[in-house]
């Protein structure tokens, strides 16, 4: 399947060429698979919890076998123990595990510029006092890789949904499309007593 030409289509493959030379993705090149700016697959995946917006799984945020892959950094790995809510599926078994001074890249995705919001499972059982440093990273008008940090989740020792991490449309008014862009997101615990987990990573793509 192919991507219709459009400024989307330029957006998703200037991108693509970019994060390929960009020092903020070495180790991801931070392309799109064809059709996934159109084939989204929607779920509400945090409705128990009174949030009924439709989410779409950020491209192996699950963390099961065969998914797509992420960049992982530093100690970042798959680890068997799922999120204890199974909202993805009732048969997945992994997660991500982000010791201190890891850090993990999504692949990444297509998105509305008008407030893409991501949310996602977290666990630390580290210190309470430690932080995760949520950062979206995505195309700028002029060439090269923009990050903007989204958030600074804290967490407890069982698993909890985040609250909703919002990259807003001032962010993005100088990205190379006037309707939809490209994002990927990149996790860090900030400092030396956490000990975190992720696992379901979801955005919504579309204006809140």
């Amino acid at each position: 399947m192919k991507i219709r030409t459009s400024a989307a289509a330029v957006a998703v493959s200037s991108f693509a060429l970019m994060a390929l030379n960009a020092p903020l993705a070495q180790a991801n090149p931070l392309s799109l698979l064809p059709g996934s700016c159109g084939n989204q697959v929607e779920s509400q995946p945090f409705a128990r919890w009174g949030d009924t917006y439709k989410y779409t799984a950020v491209a192996g945020g699950t963390f099961e076998a065969g998914s797509l892959p992420w960049a992982l950094f530093s100690g970042a790995r798959v680890v068997s123990g799922n999120e204890s809510y199974y909202v993805t599926a009732g048969t997945d078994r992994n997660s991500l595990s982000l010791p201190s001074g890891s850090s993990a890249l999504s692949p990444a995705m297509c998105a509305s510029i008008y407030h893409p919001t991501l949310r996602l499972f977290v666990r630390n059982t580290g210190s309470s006092s430690s932080r995760l440093r949520v950062e979206a990273l995505y195309p700028a008008l002029l060439g090269g890789v923009q990050s903007a940090r989204i958030g600074e989740i804290g967490g407890a020792s069982v698993w909890q949904p985040t609250p909703t991490l919002t990259l807003t449309a001032a962010n993005l008014m100088a990205t190379l499309s006037l309707q939809q862009t490209v994002l990927a997101y990149r996790f860090t615990p900030e400092d030396a007593s956490g000990q975190w987990s992720v696992d379901d990573v979801y955005l919504d793509p579309r204006m809140r």
